[in-house]
């Protein structure tokens, strides 16, 4: 299976939203997707792995069984502009519909936890021009930005710092091309 069939799924592209940054033991992944059946998530474990997109850090023995560490393969599970170019519509919006619903579980666990004075949530949206290779040297300065603060480390040695999602969605803006339309 191609890793963008891999990612496409509903589920496995939870698992991997789910795993991003750090690394769980397979109960510690059950536990974030706790609507996942255990035989389905260890299909998926299984598929993730065997496509590269998931890597065993660690395995060890706990109560009789192998208890594996599971990370995501760095670079895996993203999709870049370029591999972005190659899909069909139906292959997009697949995958937009699945990070979306992915995004929702997320923001509903979250109003499921106390707050205690911290915001639910901030929304923002921004209209940017830019070519496209401004686009990508964008996201890649985004990323740069964003790499000091995705060490979970931080958790120890800060007692302040508390652990957030922050979701970024880059798309062509459809009103311009609209706009266009009544200029002709």
């Amino acid at each position: 299976m191609e890793q963008i069939e891999l990612v496409l799924h509903p589920v496995r592209m939870r698992m991997i939203l789910a795993i991003a940054t750090r690394v769980l033991t397979t109960q510690q992944l059950a536990n974030l997707l706790p609507d996942v059946a255990q035989t389905t998530l260890y299909r998926h474990i299984n598929l993730l792995l065997e496509g590269g997109i998931l890597m065993v850090v660690r395995e060890s023995k706990v109560r009789g069984t192998v208890e594996r560490e599971l990370a995501l393969v760095k670079g895996a599970g993203r999709i870049d502009m370029e591999t972005s170019r190659t899909l069909a519509p139906q292959q997009h919006e697949q995958l937009f519909t699945s990070f979306v619903a992915a995004l929702l579980a997320d923001f509903k666990r979250a109003q499921s936890q106390p707050l205690d004075g911290m915001p639910p949530a901030i929304y923002t949206q921004q209209r940017v021009y830019l070519t496209l290779q401004e686009l990508q040297a964008l996201n890649d300065h985004i990323e740069s930005l964003l790499a000091a603060y995705k060490d979970p480390s931080r958790l120890t040695f800060d007692a302040d710092a508390k652990q957030w999602l922050m979701t970024g969605i880059i798309m062509p803006d459809a009103d311009l091309s609209e706009i266009d339309k009544d200029a002709e």
